[in-house]
């Protein structure tokens, strides 16, 4: 066990005025066409969805735009990934948006280090997996809401690193100005920090290393004062707030976590036009897109309806 430096004391973070964005739209009607023929009067959904910013939002999108095309849709949110999709298995539950990384490493119980690094050969190889469970995969999203290492953009010029390549060479040069912040979780799973120091080969010292809570570590990367990098999540919509650079994992050290929606095979078999509704969605949702999406809810005080209304507006999936 890793034995860390705790910030225990409270951290003091100056308030920003930020203005909310545009949500990350790609422009009004793009894609919208491809859904306009579909008619799903009279069916009946429940859209499940996990109780992080993120997967509030993916599911009123979803069930926003079923009730576009004219079915009855309802939201259930449910703690933790194993419970929502206990929940789809055992019939609660018809569809909700889940990773392919999740998919692979949590429901298949398979091993990170043996994941496909391409996001087409794992979506292929969970959708394969996964009929044996009776869930289907729709398409997979460009965005990757996988790990990620992240610096301030002024930092990250003035030390010249890009990539988690650099990283690992400023630790194994001098890794007191390589100060990190991560949660607990990352600092012990294989697939989190361990896994990186492996694979770029690396080994930062204890005293370099500041065990925090996720939502604490964007300010911190800012400030700067107590760690230089910092765990984040690739779509954090605190990325952006807080003026950071997410490090290009330049050796494919992270499992992929594209974002797909996944249905009880039943439903997908009786209602096939769902690839209609949902694969056009999936192919605007990048990571800057979502990072503008979670960024309107966790700084700017958005809903998740609300934020997901405006989108589906704006790329002209809307009713």
């Amino acid at each position: 066990m890793r034995r860390t430096m705790r910030l225990l004391a409270a951290v003091a973070v100056t308030a920003m005025a930020v203005t909310a964005c545009g949500g990350g739209g790609t422009g009004g009607g793009a894609g919208g066409g491809a859904i306009e023929g579909v008619d799903l009067s009279g069916a009946t959904f429940t859209v499940g969805s996990k109780e992080f910013t993120e997967q509030l939002i993916l599911g009123e999108i979803a069930k926003q735009a079923l009730e576009a095309r004219g079915a009855a849709a309802e939201l259930v949110s449910i703690t933790g990934s194993t419970n929502v999709r206990g929940a789809l298995l055992a019939g609660e539950l018809d569809m909700y948006w889940e990773y392919t990384g999740t998919g692979w490493t949590t429901h298949l119980q398979r091993e990170a280090a043996e994941a496909p690094t391409d996001p087409a050969e794992l979506l292929a190889a969970v959708r394969t997996a996964d009929e044996a469970n009776q869930v289907t995969w729709l398409d997979a999203a460009p965005l990757n809401n996988t790990y990620a290492m992240a610096v301030e953009e002024s930092r990250a010029a003035e030390l010249g690193i890009t990539n988690l390549t650099q990283y690992a060479a400023l630790i194994n040069s001098d890794p007191q100005q390589a100060r990190t912040c991560a949660a607990a979780e990352f600092l012990s799973r294989d697939d989190g920090f361990p896994g990186l120091e492996a694979a770029y080969g690396f080994d930062l010292p204890d005293s370099a290393i500041a065990e925090v809570e996720l939502s604490l570590i964007p300010p911190l990367v800012k400030a700067g004062a107590d760690c230089t990098f910092g765990e984040v999540t690739a779509t954090d919509g605190a990325v952006s707030a807080n003026n950071l650079r997410v490090l290009d994992d330049d050796q494919a050290a992270f499992v992929q976590y594209n974002v797909a929606m996944t249905v009880r095979s039943d439903v997908a078999a009786a209602n096939p036009q769902l690839a209609e509704v949902f694969n056009p969605i999936a192919a605007l949702l990048t990571d800057e897109v979502m990072r503008g999406l979670n960024e309107r809810a966790d700084v700017g005080g958005e809903l998740p309806d609300e934020i997901a209304e405006s989108w589906l507006q704006e790329n002209g999936f809307a009713g």
